[in-house]
């Protein structure tokens, strides 16, 4: 999960109390941006935890460069 800590929109304290809550596997990003920033400026810092997640469950296990 990828949070804006001074995201307004998406309150950063509820989205890292549903984070604690969820089922593994999970991982927590935290952005010192707001909403949006994920998107523009904090970009380079978002896009890496991201793209890993969803290669490690979203492409299928025969893709996957690490096994």
């Amino acid at each position: 999960m990828i949070v804006g800590v001074e995201d307004h929109l998406a309150v950063a304290d509820l989205a890292i109390k549903a984070y604690e809550q969820a089922y593994e596997p999970k991982k927590l990003v935290l952005l010192p941006g707001g909403h949006f920033d994920a998107y523009v400026e904090e970009f380079d810092q978002a896009c890496e935890p991201a793209c890993e997640w969803f290669t490690a469950h979203l492409l299928p296990k025969n893709l996957r460069q690490s096994e």
